[in-house]
């Protein structure tokens, strides 16, 4: 079973569409499909992410996104990152590494390859929600 540690933006787009980061959520971190790794400090990025007035045209987006939030936890494992990397253009990533590193996660799924210019990061390899479905799971 792969652990996979998944970016903010896969949480916010399961919320929004019903494409691939909606599957993931829903079809296999939910089921238990796969094993999702999370973190204080990433669990905190995810609650406060869904404040952000850009959300608030959404209907229901914040009460489902708490919902969303609490049920994603009550699946999860909860991870003490052992190492802080600061290797990112954007420092608040860097816990998303340190969560896979200290997970040893399979696949950090993230929409913004932008911000996560590696194909692999130690034991990890950093891939696309489309990819990972495709490739994964099709």
């Amino acid at each position: 079973m792969h652990i996979v540690v998944a970016y903010t933006n896969i949480i916010v787009s399961s919320l929004i569409g019903k494409s691939f980061p909606f599957q993931i959520v829903r079809e296999l971190i939910l089921k238990k499909k796969v094993v999702c790794a999370l973190s204080e400090e990433v669990l905190r990025e995810y609650t406060n992410i869904i404040s952000y007035a850009k959300f608030s045209v959404f209907p229901k987006f914040r009460d489902e996104s708490i919902e969303l939030i609490e049920d994603i936890e009550s699946v999860s494992i909860l991870i003490k990152p052992r190492k802080k990397f600061s290797m990112l253009v954007d420092k608040d990533d860097n816990k998303f590494l340190d969560l896979a590193y200290s997970a040893n996660a399979d696949f950090l799924i993230t929409g913004n390859s932008k911000h996560f210019p590696y194909g692999k990061f130690e034991n990890t390899e950093i891939i696309s929600p489309q990819k990972y479905w495709a490739t994964y799971w099709k």
